[in-house]
């Protein structure tokens, strides 16, 4: 049970449920971090400007940037 309560497509701002569908599709699923995300939607914008702004700038290589994701994921225990 997790301790806050993600937004669900039905209860998301409709600017947000665009992006909703698009995980589904991708995921199967609407991943968590935008779930809690949803909840705040400029919050959810900055984040997303901020990693969309990394990777655009071409600092990080992919593959590296993938690693660094599994790295993060594995340190907190999750499955990425």
């Amino acid at each position: 049970m997790p301790r806050i309560e993600g937004v669900t497509k039905d209860t998301a701002p409709a600017d947000l449920r665009g992006i909703f569908e698009e995980q589904e599709k991708q995921y199967g699923a609407a991943l968590n971090t935008l779930r809690i995300y949803a909840l705040r939607p400029t919050i959810y914008k900055g984040a997303q400007a901020l990693a969309n702004g990394i990777r655009e700038s071409g600092l990080i290589a992919p593959e590296l940037r993938h690693l660094v994701c599994v790295k993060a994921a594995s340190i907190n225990g999750c499955p990425y």
